[in-house]
């Protein structure tokens, strides 16, 4: 699926990338803490929860326990 941002042709991976590096360095640290990135993706994850696959997320919930 292609994500159009800003004028911006993105696949799904490429636009999810930027958005988190651009979490990162609105933080200010490098490197960046754990908890801090672990915070800032599940937000994103909250924002855009009707374009993320559910089975992913599970994945994703899992892997974090």
């Amino acid at each position: 699926m292609m994500i159009n941002y800003q004028g911006e042709d993105f696949i799904e991976t490429e636009f999810y990338g930027r958005e988190i590096l651009e979490a990162i360095q609105l933080t200010n640290k490098f490197p960046t803490p754990k908890k801090v990135l672990i915070d800032m993706l599940e937000e994103m994850i909250h924002e855009q929860l009707d374009l993320i696959d559910k089975e992913e997320l599970n994945h994703y919930i899992h892997a974090k326990k």
